[in-house]
């Protein structure tokens, strides 16, 4: 489906959009100089659709509950940034949990929910063609997985510390938060064998080192405004006093997973007991690196897990025989 035709279902759905369809404002410039490198803010209309009311997106989420969608209400009371995202309560209790949002202390995240809600889909399909238009990169042919998430979280909660593989958009609905977003290449705040470790599929490798607070930049993130995550850029996230609702799209690309893939041999080199370079001081090796570890890459990936780790759990018999030799 064209762009035209997205923003002519997105104008019929919701007249208080522009007249000419989009989505995004920014300046072309600063979007092709920092696209996927630096984060930067600029500014959307989709918090004038209607399009994301709470009730809807309850809607929403209770069919991804039917249809076995990917749908959490995470108890963030007792949150801090050195938090594990693991280790905190989960509930089954969703309709609860939308209701009592104002004060329970709950982040509700619902995964791929374009996929369940045809209005969504086709705003996902229209800011990935604007995207892709004002980078001036070739986003929809380097993409290998693309996911809207939706976000209600309660007043005064903060996120974990954290890093995250794909380059991210984060755009405010209701409510405003800080976001504080740290340099990509930082490897004092995030060494090397801690982006190897998120690779090797833990989530949570990434260590917040609050000496280095310093280095995070924040924004500030009202109603109208997104926030770009370059990939693998620490980050945290602290909402004010008040509900937040967010969107989150995120892109796995091809380009990504090939820096993945040197992280993942280098994740193996270390259990052998080497110190592999780090990507990018060799492009030989790290040639070398994604040759060998893509031969393990799943064919036709539907899932970030497929996309992503595919290589490492196809592995993990291996390296678990290699790291029983290394304890001898």
């Amino acid at each position: 489906m064209s762009a035209t035709s997205n923003g002519a279902m997105l104008a019929e759905a919701s007249p208080r959009l522009t007249s000419d369809g989009k989505i995004l404002h920014a300046f072309n410039q600063e979007f092709k100089i920092n696209f996927n490198l630096h984060p930067f803010k600029f500014n959307h209309l989709l918090h004038e659709s209607g399009l994301f009311e709470i009730p809807r997106i309850a809607e929403v989420a209770q069919r991804m509950l039917e249809r076995n969608g990917n749908v959490r209400a995470i108890n963030f009371k007792n949150s801090s940034l050195e938090s594990r995202f693991s280790a905190m309560p989960h509930s089954t209790r969703l309709k609860e949990a939308f209701a009592s949002v104002h004060e329970n202390g709950s982040w509700i995240k619902l995964t791929q929910a374009h996929l369940y809600d045809t209005d969504y889909a086709h705003v996902l399909d229209s800011i990935t063609a604007e995207l892709e238009e004002l980078s001036d990169y070739p986003l929809r042919s380097d993409i290998t997985l693309v996911t809207m998430t939706l976000l209600v979280s309660s007043p005064k909660i903060s996120t974990p510390f954290h890093i995250d593989h794909e380059t991210n958009f984060l755009f405010q609905l209701q409510g405003s938060k800080d976001v504080c977003l740290f340099p990509a290449t930082d490897r004092e705040l995030v060494p090397d064998q801690e982006v190897e470790r998120y690779y090797a599929g833990n989530f949570e490798a990434a260590r917040y080192r609050r000496q280095l607070q310093s280095r995070g930049t924040i924004f500030r993130l009202n109603p109208g405004e997104v926030v770009h995550h370059p990939s693998l850029a620490p980050h945290w996230v602290k909402n004010d006093d008040n509900i937040s609702v967010s969107i989150s799209i995120n892109y796995c690309m091809r380009s990504l997973e090939q820096r993945a893939r040197v992280y993942q041999a280098n994740y193996v080199l270390r259990m052998m007991g080497l110190k592999p370079l780090p990507p990018g001081v060799s492009p030989l090796r790290d040639s070398l690196k994604r040759k060998v570890i893509s031969t393990l890459e799943h064919r036709h990936p539907k899932t970030f897990a497929e996309v992503v780790h595919s290589p490492v759990t196809r592995l993990k018999s291996p390296l678990n025989a290699v790291r029983r030799l290394v304890k001898r």
